[in-house]
């Protein structure tokens, strides 16, 4: 065993160990630290605001919760997406009725008002507080768009030059147009708090429910505030996006939309798949040389890098060659990542049997245990490489099992599938270039 290799099993191992530790020590008890917190933290909700009671505005696939004695909605029960948002969402400043509500359908209300006195819109936080988005939006007449996070929601507006406004969190969002008065935004505790003082009209429109873009982008197009959270691999995030909704309107299911997807991805970058199975065999044909280069500069290191290079020049023989498959395929990965985080069309979205939420983890770890399998055998049948480094492939490939284990269900499975067609594809090249 050289010292490299060495080196690299060492960092395996301690890699391996953390990630064991990490997964069946350290994990369980964040988790339940986390727990707790989440229990102190409702219980502490339940006895400052106990739910009231409660009529049900019913639509297809979702109904709002309507608190009965003072007429405000009181939250959402969005089956579709298997969520329930509770909190006062929109909100007479008094406990009045102020206002009359009727459901127009795709999550958007003519709300008409009794008298002319203020309400309150909130969106309360549907993941951790922490870290969930809490963004308001303004669309002016004029096209432009104004977009303000929580640390500067202090603002104050009249509606005259306004089209709609409206607060986002993470997947839903409510926003409001053909509202004539002033508004004032302002932080409220975790979240921001819109409060509405009418003038004139008393005739409005709210939208309130999950932000997709086909939601969003029925009148009165509120499709700027869809957006995929940013990031470096937005360039990436929005093609998968469509291409992911793409195949779902044909197959009506997100987990073959996935599997579609990885058959995308390999069709688009096996050229490069070719030159790399093209590069490990040239690298087998010029082992005897490289061998002799090694022996002959052994206790010459600078002269021996220069003859490797030398010989690799003259066969036209790019060591990274094989490389660029792997390197393409991460930006991909954390791009398909940051759809799955970001975009509600794939919460709560089945695949088959088990797998109930694609943005959620494989609770029974069926998939990345399949994954891992795979991975392990994609390893072992590459061609032309030396028994060490098939090895070290291998044990990296059992790592990913552990490293996969809490990922989204919706990337295992994308990964699953890519390197099952990564070992048809050895096969197929094996027989026809006899790589």
């Amino acid at each position: 065993m050289n010292r490299t290799t060495g080196i690299i099993l060492y960092f395996i191992f301690v890699m391996t160990f953390l990630l064991l530790w990490d997964q069946f020590i350290l994990k369980p008890k964040r988790e339940e630290m986390l727990k707790q917190q989440v229990k102190e933290k409702k219980e502490e909700v339940i006895k400052a605001s106990p739910e009231p009671p409660l009529l049900y505005l019913k639509s297809h696939g979702y109904e709002y919760l309507i608190d009965e004695s003072s007429g405000a909605i009181f939250g959402l029960n969005d089956k579709k997406h298997k969520a329930r948002i509770t909190g006062y969402i929109i909100k007479p400043l008094k406990d009045t009725q102020i206002f009359d509500l009727e459901n127009l359908g795709n999550y958007r209300l003519k709300v008409k008002l009794k008298e002319e006195k203020p309400i309150q819109i909130t969106l309360p936080a549907t993941e951790d507080p922490k870290h969930e988005r809490k963004e308001l939006f303004v669309k002016y007449v004029d096209g432009k768009l104004k977009k303000f996070n929580y640390q500067n929601a202090n603002q104050e507006f009249y509606t005259d030059s306004v089209r709609w406004f409206g607060l986002r969190s993470r997947y839903y969002m409510v926003s409001v147009w053909d509202f004539k008065g002033f508004v004032v935004s302002f932080k409220d505790g975790d979240k921001i708090t819109l409060r509405l003082y009418p003038k004139g009209d008393r005739e409005f429109f709210v939208f309130f429910g999950p932000s997709e873009k086909k939601l969003l982008s029925m009148e009165p197009k509120m499709s700027d505030a869809f957006d995929l959270g940013g990031g470096w691999t937005t360039f990436l995030a929005w093609p998968i996006y469509w291409i992911l909704t793409f195949f779902e309107n044909l197959t009506k299911n997100y987990g073959i939309a996935i599997i579609l997807l990885s058959i995308f991805i390999k069709l688009l970058t096996s050229p490069l798949s070719i030159n790399m199975y093209k590069a490990s065999a040239k690298m087998q044909a010029l082992k005897p040389k490289l061998e002799k280069i090694q022996k002959l500069y052994a206790k010459d290191p600078e002269r021996l890098q220069w003859e490797i290079m030398k010989l690799y020049r003259e066969a036209g023989f790019n060591p990274l060659s094989g490389c660029l498959p792997l390197f393409l395929q991460l930006p991909i990965f954390f791009a398909l990542y940051q759809v799955l985080q970001n975009a509600i069309e794939l919460k709560g979205a089945e695949f088959v049997l088990w797998i109930k939420d694609l943005s959620a983890k494989d609770p029974y770890y069926v998939l990345p245990i399949i994954m891992g399998g795979i991975s392990v055998l994609n390893a072992y049948l590459q061609p032309n490489v030396d028994p060490q480094s098939k090895r070290t492939s291998m044990l990296i490939s059992l790592i990913f099992i552990f490293i996969f284990l809490t990922f989204p269900a919706g990337i295992v499975l994308y990964w699953l599938t890519y390197s099952l067609l990564g070992i048809i594809e050895q096969r197929i090249y094996k027989f026809l270039w006899k790589i």
